[in-house]
């Protein structure tokens, strides 16, 4: 039977748990996959994934038990636009006071940036990024859980730009489409006239990113819910949880200052130590316990930016290498040859 994990278990060391996915999104899965006929006791008796019964959406569970369960639906359900279904699951009330309160974004720029800046309260498995362009947004999604599988890793890519784009829609704009979608699953058969319905645009499959495009028109333009006492209510609500997760668990909140600070300023673990108030023993020492350390959380931070700012041709190498806190070109990719196996694209 494969093992689950749905808290954490005593003894465990705090932070263990540094990558996490809500309950409530796993549901959402459960519930697509019941709807290709494949029942919640099937995948306990017959699959061997034990579903956790937990009363709270918002609990954090292991990636690891969704991966299983993504595993299960890409093998037993013929149907490649499966990501559109998993995101009709994901309602307004999906995520608890989080979707909620950004249901109340005063406009669709607003909700937009509230996602991105608050995604840890759904997932840390995923990074989302808004670029702004000359005549559009990008939203890029970025996986951080490199010990799951590609394939999984672009289809669960494609729910969250599904049920991200859903919700737009839902906020009183329900004519609003996307200017491009860049995916990177290859093209296997999916419905392109479904996905093309969804999002209002036909996406590119086997692309280098996954980002979808929002034209500015319609970004800024005021939303009826929008601006009421509730969605500061919301806002102080979520930043709250936000902050209890990052004092609770160090490696994200070290790993959440570099992606912030490194395009900025070179960051050593004594000048990272000191901003938490700890030796650089003791923050080494606290960083083991969790399973983890510096140079691990740093690399890892510099292979997030590096393949977010990388697609970009008019940001150079040499541009890219800076940004990500290396003197010079030559470094960085010998560097990044180690994290990926391969040499990041010539300028």
């Amino acid at each position: 039977m494969l093992a689950t994990i749905a808290a954490s278990p005593p003894g465990r060391a705090p932070g263990w748990w540094m990558k996490y996915t809500t309950y409530s999104g796993f549901q959402a899965i459960v519930r697509a996959m019941e709807h290709y006929g494949i029942a919640r006791e099937a995948v306990i008796d017959e699959h061997g994934i034990a579903l956790p019964e937990i009363a709270d959406s918002g609990q954090h569970i292991s990636p690891k038990l969704t991966e299983q369960l993504l595993r299960l639906a890409v093998t037993e359900i013929d149907d490649a636009a499966f990501p559109l279904k998993v995101a009709e699951f994901i309602s307004p009330s999906t995520f608890g006071e989080f979707s909620l309160g950004l249901l109340t974004s005063s406009s669709l720029r607003n909700f937009l940036t509230r996602l991105t800046k608050y995604y840890p309260y759904i997932a840390t498995t995923q990074k989302l990024r808004l670029v702004r362009g000359t005549d559009e947004v990008v939203l890029l999604s970025h996986f951080a859980e490199k010990s799951i599988d590609e394939d999984l890793r672009s289809v669960w890519t494609e729910v969250t730009l599904a049920f991200v784009f859903r919700f737009m829609r839902l906020m009183g704009r329900p004519d609003y489409k996307a200017s491009k979608i860049e995916l990177t699953r290859p093209f296997c058969g999916q419905d392109i006239a479904r996905y093309r319905d969804f999002f209002g645009v036909e996406p590119t499959f086997g692309a280098s990113r996954n980002a979808m495009h929002l034209p500015l028109a319609g970004l800024d333009e005021h939303l009826a819910n929008g601006g009421s006492e509730i969605a500061i209510e919301y806002e102080l609500r979520i930043a709250d949880k936000i902050s209890a997760i990052e004092d609770s668990n160090l490696p994200l909140r070290v790993h959440a200052l570099l992606v912030r600070e490194l395009p900025r300023q070179i960051l050593s673990k004594e000048i990272v130590a000191s901003h938490f108030a700890m030796s650089p023993k003791t923050f080494q020492n606290r960083l083991g316990e969790a399973g983890t350390s510096y140079q691990r959380l740093l690399d890892e931070a510099r292979r997030e930016l590096a393949e977010l700012y990388l697609p970009f041709p008019d940001i150079t190498l040499a541009e890219v290498a800076d940004l990500v806190g290396y003197s010079d070109a030559s470094n960085f990719c010998r560097a990044y040859k180690r994290w990926t196996g391969h040499v990041p694209r010539s300028d």
